[in-house]
């Protein structure tokens, strides 16, 4: 057995910032999620279905498209790379420059 806490962003939510304290995977279960790792120069949007890997100590900004997005932090069952490759960004999306993330 393993433990899930859900969350739930909608899209007109500031992003959140994250502090990662054990090897974890952040696994969407619905919506679209933007997911940035500070001090790393991609994001990624990962979609229903997607995850991705994170390890301790590392700080996220997640932010939910304009839909909204629940999304999961879980254990990971495997050692994994720091982070999964970036998602490409989808026609008509936009990514939120730093400025913008600092705001918040």
């Amino acid at each position: 057995m393993r433990e899930l806490r859900l969350y739930e962003m909608d899209g007109n939510e500031p992003a959140a910032r994250w502090r990662i304290v054990d090897r974890t995977a952040l696994q969407v279960a619905d919506g679209d999620l933007w997911v940035t790792v500070e001090g790393r120069p991609d994001d990624h949007w990962l979609r229903a279905g997607e995850s991705l890997s994170l390890l301790p100590g590392m700080r996220v900004w997640i932010s939910a498209a304009a839909g909204g997005a629940v999304f999961a932090f879980g254990p990971q069952t495997a050692p994994r790379s720091r982070c999964s490759r970036p998602a490409a960004p989808r026609a008509g999306s936009r990514m939120r420059s730093n400025s913008m993330r600092m705001a918040s």
